[in-house]
């Protein structure tokens, strides 16, 4: 804009030649009369016509002159408001336009007021010519899961507002062509999960804020077992309504049975677990997250993830001791590290947890060990080889000994902590030095004597040369152990 910015001196002259003759003219000794202070603005004037008006926060500035003193303070107002005290001068405001009103003009009075309380008769005055500029809201499309999720859409948003953030009034959802939903505009993390879970088609679906698994709202629309497109859209506090975002279709796998099985292999070995658990098991799902170079991970294993898996009586984790990187955070680690926190929370809400894993050598427990109870591993140099020879034996009885197809170079056996019990010790082979535990898996119970965690740390699809055993051992676990 061409403001023509100069500092007013509001008949500065004139009145120093006034208050001089006023001077001359008293008597000797006479005391003089308090001159009231001069204000002025360092815009005299905003020239601006049509879309070339101002947006509704304004930064204006002012000063005050007293000949015969000093300015206490300043007052301003905005049309027929108040007065209102102020010792800066200068502030940035932020009008209002009328609700539906696409512009206007705003009138601001600031006067000076000098030591003995005088205030300036004639305050400077400047119109403000306003426009009001849409608000806008934009998925962040980072934060958006691919075209396939399970169960769980989450995102982040932002939403912003040329006039100023504190413009924005009310933000809105909805699932395809349902009713709009007024959210949070303070929850920029929001995830959407279908009410229904195991039931496909057109319904309801809740609406969480953060990492909260309590639900904020309810929308309708949403497709469960079918293709989703979310929409978002603002408003500002003079009703101006952003343009509508969409994030791509995304399509929501819905819930087919209780159990949930989390892949941490490539497609080769998830794909035996796939078999392994479809041989003992009638109903099962199934996430692969190391899929897609670990792409298909969750982005937000909290609250994506924990949403997801709480909707499960029991869940089956099988990974490797391979690191992976967060698309979203770019954070690396092992697969059961990013899901440590909700493996803990689903154990507390009585959910039976199954996990098959292996460690690389000198794996850091810090995040995982208290969670599924491992003490350590051994200190000592060298390794422990698990040969195809050798036998895990179970400590109960009902479990069948379990064997190795292959030559196992490095098994991965360890101390259990104190809450666990020693499941299965396997027959270890010390090279190097070698020395330590044969605890190869644990089973921990829970206050009722229910057994709520089962863990072993030689990959259960290795231990497949009896493979009729390995189906026992599954499907006894899944079906007894966690049949509770």
């Amino acid at each position: 804009m061409n403001n023509q910015l100069r500092y007013a001196n509001k008949g500065l002259s004139t009145l120093v030649l006034s208050l001089l003759v006023f001077v001359f003219s008293c008597k000797k000794g006479e005391q003089l009369p308090n001159a009231a202070p001069e204000t002025a603005l360092s815009i005299e004037a905003i020239n601006l016509t049509g879309e070339n008006r101002l947006n509704s926060t304004v930064n204006l500035t002012w000063f005050g002159t007293d000949i015969d003193g000093f300015v206490q303070y300043y007052e301003y107002k905005i049309n027929d408001g108040e007065w209102t005290r102020t010792q800066t001068q200068d502030s940035t405001f932020l009008f209002r336009i009328d609700p539906d009103q696409d512009s206007t003009d705003i009138d601001f009075y600031v006067r000076a007021v000098d030591n003995e309380d005088a205030q300036d008769p004639t305050p400077a005055f400047l119109k403000v010519p306003l426009k009001n500029t849409a608000p806008i809201v934009i998925f962040e499309e980072a934060s958006l899961p691919s075209d396939t999720t399970n169960l769980v859409i989450t995102f982040r948003y932002t939403a912003s507002d040329p006039d100023g953030s504190e413009t924005l009034r009310q933000g809105f959802l909805r699932a395809n062509d349902g009713d709009w939903e007024a959210i949070d505009l303070n929850q920029k993390l929001v995830s959407i999960m279908p009410q229904n879970t195991n039931v496909t088609g057109v319904g309801d679906a809740s609406v969480y804020y953060g990492l909260s698994t309590t639900p904020a709202l309810t929308i309708n629309g949403f497709v469960n077992g079918g293709d989703n497109v979310i929409q978002l859209k603002v408003t500002d506090i003079a009703n101006a309504e952003s343009a509508i975002d969409s994030a791509d279709s995304i399509y929501v796998k819905s819930q087919t049975g209780d159990l949930l099985v989390v892949g941490g292999h490539n497609a080769s070995i998830s794909a035996q677990y796939k078999n392994l658990v479809q041989r003992s098991y009638a109903k099962a799902d199934f996430v692969n997250f190391a899929g897609n170079s670990g792409l298909n991970q969750p982005k937000f294993w909290e609250p994506t993830f924990s949403l997801m898996a709480g909707n499960y009586d029991k869940i089956f984790f099988h990974s490797d001791e391979a690191n992976f990187s967060n698309s979203l955070t770019g954070a690396d680690g092992k697969m059961l590290d990013f899901a440590a926190p909700v493996i803990q929370t689903l154990i507390d809400n009585n959910k039976k947890i199954l996990v098959s894993t292996a460690f690389a050598t000198g794996a850091d427990l810090s995040t995982i060990g208290g969670v599924l109870s491992i003490d350590s591993f051994s200190p000592s140099r060298g390794q422990a080889f698990f040969t195809n020879d050798s036998f895990a034996i179970s400590q109960d009885a009902t479990y069948p000994d379990l064997q190795p197809s292959n030559f196992l170079l490095a098994a991965d056996p360890f101390y259990p902590s104190i809450d666990a019990e020693v499941f299965y010790s396997a027959q270890l082979t010390p090279s190097g030095g070698w020395t330590g535990p044969s605890t190869i898996a644990i089973r921990r119970r829970n206050t009722n004597n229910n057994i709520n965690l089962v863990l072993f740390t030689v990959e259960l699809h290795k231990l497949n040369k009896l493979q009729a055993n390995q189906n026992q051992v599954i499907s006894k676990i899944l079906n007894e152990a966690f049949n509770w």
